[in-house]
């Protein structure tokens, strides 16, 4: 077996290839001296120790690289199978061969063996035997002698396509005698579609080779340019070429390579793997190549926070190399030890008549490791970043100095090819983080930031080239005359990201790219920048937790993957307090809002001041965030009044043309016609987005649509537009009747869509009812307050170190807190009021809600549940009052809990239907009545397994995290192994132990066990026990203890599945004296995908009302002293019974802590869902 995923594990638990040997002789044979080999040249490449193969016996050799040979263990070769093909040898001590055998391209988990033991023909087996007779169904052997022989995953300037586009690329040689068409074959990076991508009508003869682009353009014309509709994962990816029957021609796992540099087969199509620094696109690989794989240095310290000096060393696993580094945000460079410099400017004639000021010269270089390196706070260093002007007005130098980190990238170079870089930043201050906010540490080259030429962070060329074609000109504030205009992929350069938490903790580290953001913010000191993840640079997707925030109504709200980020602090057309305020504000109403962290950022190891890290709205935020590919959403940016395409084709500007001018020639009032916008506006995010804007009195409106181009779903890929907003920086302008102004017949084409869209019956009144919801909860002043009091009591303790490295304004002022409280204690009788002028409205009336049971469920009206999770609605909400608008009907809906039934509306209403409209014409009372369900089964306790537990760590004990009793309910684990559990340096790590998988399954989950939450596999994790389940008397086992006092009938469910590890579950109870089955009924079948068990106690005397009630969960199978490996899953525990005897109801969330790792020989964690 070439690529062993998890068939078989080896003594450390690694899944090596493998190679079997079988003795179908009669006699003993002792292999001492017996060569192994994978080269025809070194047949004794690695040697056999003294060992015996007896008559009709198998041997495993670990084909892992690790080279052990010791006779009473296992034994691994000294090399390693390559999965694309390669002859391996079994040669005797005389040098005959007494095998050899093509080890031919394999798919993962998979092998090539013989149909009959020793000696009959070769196949390849779908399912694996190792150190067992070979059995199972053939699978398609490949016979086509091509071979993927060359690619590039960080392809910068190397070779260009036809678009003159530096893109991925994949080389394809025929080693063989015979031309192949490759018609039909398939080129993927995913195992489980290996026909991603179908290759045109092409001959590919012997000796010639084809370029294959990895662009994700899916171009497949014969005789044109061929493109992927994939890219290339530097290092993450697996690479298949697959002929039209579905057998595997060759495949690669895609190593890290850095820009330019190939991996590539030497000689072409069957030689080992090397790395090559000068490639060879379609042509053979003849340029010296290197195998080894070149590491990056390890750091002897973490990156984040310490509280005293320390020395830094760097290390390298690899022989004769030579670690080079830079401290200043550079790349390490060999070839540059001596240092690079470029030109930058502090002084430009900003006013008419001034000097154009002198060239200034810096430089970057790189250092050799020969020392451990100090690591001091720096703080006292003389600024270096901070005193280069990003501006064209006169130089602002921070009175006194900036605080300051150490930035350091290092490289390990052998025979001058690099590794990549590794990255770290270092805060050595003794106090601690001293802003409570997280820390954004970039590390770029200066050159880009500041070149005179080509920085996009300063005024450069561009703007003394603007003075001397207008040397009277008056306007030299204006952004667009300055190399920070500059915009486009042209002008995006690579950056170092890294995020740390208020800890400090390192929470993401990538490199990235970064342009310039915004318009006339480009002009600030500190600007806005944007931050795009790309495979050329490192990952394809930001990870991060710093925005903890949820997205409404996203089908994926635990989405950590960002493409593009926004980093932006400062605004231009307003106040950013305005914007953050506002923004906070409608976040948890309104998905077409961007969420907000308030963060610090630090620019090559100095502080750059206070930012703000941002959702960035575009196709990829929405794909990630709503569940829709990419290529499918378009996009359409509208401003002032006029709308562009911003992502899509061309046809697609016309659907949202289409919509609009069909709103604005036809009668709304007519069902059929407002029958059809519904099919392609959603009506709830256009009266969110309008309402925000009229609310918040913004004179911008910059606002975006966007849609699924194909339906996919009856969800947010219902190819339906919605809405999303820019910022609220404009806001608070109080001159103008903002309702009137959006629904003025006279006014721009945006403003008719709402003036028309209110001739709509249905649409005027779910108008009004949005407004009033909203103004009841979300937008009620007390929130607003709080959220202004937030914001100002975050930023104020930042505001001098942010002023001394640079003067801002409309930035976080006295008179900008002062300004919104005093506006809102008005705003909201204000736009009531016009509210009531513009509708016909006489008055609002109050409406009082109440439910006969708090425990028993809730009331929704119109578009809001009044209950604790509503934003601005109080945990314990009832009674609860709202004021509405006078003979506007309103709809009011009771909603139940488990274990309750709806009965009937009382007070201002009578009816016995869930869901009722009403029409208050004065202030009414509405109460809805519940019922107990007798003999219910209640959800007693739950265990949820998400990331609060610990990767990595044996457990031995698990609490529930929820519990209806306000008890708490655990899992017991002992091991099969002594001495459990086991710490990272025990052979016996990891093995027999009970271990967080992710492996979440939608299989028995209970929203109501996570607070109402709906499933969602992005949180949800699992429970694995792993192999080997027993050893000596001792096995594997969970014990759940329990309390069932007041319960009765109590069932336990979860789901369960396994990968061989285990084909029964074994399951018995606590009788006081001994285990017990009695009574138990269940099925106990453990499959290879997950099932839902119960175990059903409800015949059980003893289980009911038992304060000391024991189950336990064992497991069976043919071979439970295995140890491959493998393990069982189990997932979604819930204990159920019906109550009796309580005189309340109650239940309670858990409060989730976790204290780790167990045992320590150093330090503890402790995670926890609630304050401490």
């Amino acid at each position: 077996m070439a690529s062993n995923g998890v068939t078989i594990a080896d003594e450390d638990g690694d899944f090596d290839d493998w190679i079997e040997i079988y003795n179908f002789g009669s006699v003993a044979i002792n292999l001492s001296g017996y060569g192994l080999s994978d080269d025809k040249n070194q047949p004794f490449k690695w040697i056999f120790p003294a060992i015996t193969i007896q008559p009709k016996a198998f041997m495993l050799i670990w084909a892992s690289g690790k080279n052990r040979r010791n006779p009473s263990e296992p034994l691994h070769t000294s090399f390693k199978i390559s999965a694309g093909g390669e002859e391996l040898l079994l040669t005797k001590t005389s040098g005959r061969t007494l095998s050899e055998v093509p080890a031919i391209a394999l798919e993962r988990d998979t092998s090539y063996g013989r149909t009959t033991d020793g000696n009959g023909s070769m196949k390849v087996f779908g399912t694996a035997t190792p150190n067992k007779s070979n059995s199972g169904t053939a699978i398609p052997i490949a016979t086509e002698k091509i071979s993927i022989n060359e690619f590039m995953t960080g392809n910068v300037a190397t070779i260009a396509d036809e678009n003159g586009t530096f893109s991925d690329w994949i080389e394809i040689y025929n080693h063989g005698t015979t031309t192949v068409n490759l018609s039909g074959f398939g080129l993927s990076n995913d195992r489980d579609n290996l026909f991603k991508w179908r290759f045109p009508g092409t001959l590919l003869a012997p000796n010639r080779y084809i370029l294959v682009w990895a662009s994700g353009k899916n171009r497949a014309t014969a005789g044109q340019p061929l493109h992927t509709n994939f890219n290339i994962s530097n290092a993450n990816d697996i690479l298949f070429l697959t002929n039209t029957n579905g057998a595997l021609v060759s495949d690669k796992s895609v190593v890290y390579l850095e820009p330019d540099v190939s991996y590539g087969k030497q000689p072409d199509g069957t030689g080992s793997w090397v790395y090559f620094k000068e490639a060879t696109p379609q042509a053979a690989n003849m340029t010296v190549g290197s195998n080894t794989l070149i590491k990056p240095p390890s750091f002897s310290h973490k990156s984040g926070l310490h509280t005293s000096p320390f020395n830094l060393t760097l290390t390298s696993e690899n022989l004769n190399s030579v670690i080079v580094y830079t401290l200043d945000g550079s790349e390490p460079d060999i070839n540059n030890l001596s240092g690079t410099s470029f030109n930058y400017k502090n002084q430009y004639p900003y006013d008419v008549g001034e000097s154009v000021g002198p060239i200034l010269t810096d430089t970057y270089t790189s250092k050799t490791y020969s020392a451990p390196i100090a690591i001091t706070d720096r703080s006292n260093d003389a600024d270096r970043v901070s005193i280069k002007n990003t501006v064209q007005a006169p130089l602002h130098t921070p009175p006194n100095r900036v605080r300051k980190a150490t930035v350091i990238k290092a490289r390990t170079f052998v025979n001058g090819m690099g590794s990549n870089t590794s990255s770290k930043t270092f805060f050595v201050w003794s106090g601690g983080n001293p802003y409570n906010l997280p820390i954004l540490s970039l590390q770029m080259n200066e050159k880009d930031l500041f070149d005179y030429n080509n920085g996009i962070y300063t005024a450069g060329i561009d703007f003394d080239n603007w003075r001397v074609e207008n040397p009277t000109n008056n306007q030299s504030y204006r952004p667009n005359f300055s190399n920070y205009w500059r915009s486009g992929a042209e002008w995006e350069y690579p950056v170092n990201a890294q995020f740390f938490d208020t800890s400090l903790n390192s929470v993401m580290n990538t490199d990235a790219g970064f342009r310039i953001h915004g318009n006339n913010s480009r002009g600030d000191i500190i600007k806005n920048l944007r931050l795009y993840a790309r495979e050329s640079f490192g990952e394809n997707q930001f990870d991060h937790t710093l925005i903890k925030q949820l997205i409404p109504g996203s089908p994926l709200p635990y989405n950590e993957d960002f493409k593009r980020l926004l980093l932006r602090g400062n605004v231009s057309g307003g106040f950013i307090a305005n914007d953050v305020v506002f923004t906070r504000l409608m976040q948890p109403i309104f998905n077409g809002v961007t969420r907000i962290q308030t963060a610090i950022h630090f620019f090559n190891g100095e502080y750059w001041g206070i930012t703000a890290l941002r959702d960035c709205f575009d196709r990829f935020h929405f794909a990630n965030n709503f569940g829709i590919d990419p290529e499918n959403i378009v996009v359409v940016d509208c401003k002032a009044g006029r709308c562009e395409l911003d992502e899509g084709d061309n046809e697609d500007y016309s659907s949202y043309e289409d919509l609009r001018d069909f709103i604005i020639d036809n009668n709304m009032n007519v069902a059929v016609n407002y029958t059809q916008v519904e099919s392609l506006l959603d009506i709830d995010s256009f009266i969110n987005h309008i309402l925000l804007s009229i609310y918040s009195e913004d004179d911008s409106y910059e606002i975006k649509y966007w849609k699924a181009r194909d339906i996919v779903n009856d969800g947010f890929g219902d190819g339906k537009w919605r809405l999303t907003t820019q910022d609220f920086e404009a806001t608070l302008n109080s001159d103008v009747n903002w309702l009137e102004d959006h629904t003025d017949e006279s006014g721009q084409d945006n403003n008719l869509l709402l003036h028309n869209l209110l001739d709509n019956a249905a649409f005027k009144i779910k108008f009004i009812n949005r407004f009033a919801d909203v103004l009841n909860t979300g937008f009620k002043k007390e929130r607003f307050e709080a959220i202004v009091n937030q914001t100002f009591d975050e930023i104020n303790p930042l505001l001098d170190e942010d002023e001394n490295r640079a003067p801002r304004s409309r930035f976080y002022s006295n008179s900008d807190k002062t300004r919104l409280l005093t506006w809102i204690a008005d705003r909201p009788a204000i736009l009531t009021g016009q509210m009531n002028t513009l509708f016909g409205i006489t008055n609002t009336v109050n409406l009082e809600l109440n439910v006969s049971d708090v425990a028993a469920g809730h009331i929704k009206i119109n578009t809001i549940d009044v209950n604790g999770r509503t934003a601005g609605v109080d945990e314990n909400p009832y009674p609860w009052s709202g004021a509405y608008f006078k003979g506007i009907p309103i709809v009011l809906e009771a909603k139940e809990k488990p274990g309750y039934t709806f009965s009937n509306w009382s007070g201002g209403v009578n009816s016995t239907s869930k869901i009722i409209t009403v029409t208050p014409n004065s202030n009414m009372q509405f109460q809805a009545n519940y019922t107990v369900i007798d003999d219910f089964s209640h959800l007693a306790y739950f265990w949820l397994f998400d990331a609060m537990i610990p990767n990595d760590t044996p457990l031995q004990k698990v609490n529930s995290t929820y519990t209806r009793n306000g008890l708490v309910a655990e899992i017991a684990y002992t091991s099969s192994l002594m001495g459990y559990p086991f710490t990272s340096t025990s052979p016996n790590w990891r093995k027999a132990s009970l271990e967080r998988k992710n492996a979440p399954t939608l299989i028995n989950y209970s929203p109501l066990a996570n607070k109402d939450t709906p499933y969602s596999s992005q949180i949800m994790r699992g429970l694995q026990v792993k192999q080997p389940f027993k050893s000596g008397s001792l096995e594997n086992t969970l014990q759940l203890n329990v309390s069932t006092k007041n319960f009765k009938e109590i069932k336990v469910s979860f789901a369960i599945n396994s990968d061989g590890a285990a084909q029964t579950l074994i399951v018995d109870y606590w009788n006081g004296t001994a285990w017990v089955t009695n009574g138990i009924s269940y099925a106990p079948a453990i499959t290879s995908e997950y099932q839902k068990k119960e175990i059903d106690f409800s015949t059980i005397p003893l289980a009911d009302n038992n304060a000391d009630f024991k189950v336990r969960l064992r497991f069976g199978g043919s071979d439970m002293f295995a140890n491959e490996g493998k393990a069982v899953l189990i997932n979604n525990i819930a204990i159920e019974g019906i109550e009796f005897g309580l005189s309340a109801e109650t239940f309670t969330q858990i409060q989730d802590l976790k204290v780790f790792p167990n045992p320590t020989n150093d330090e503890i964690k402790i995670q926890s869902d609630q304050i401490i």
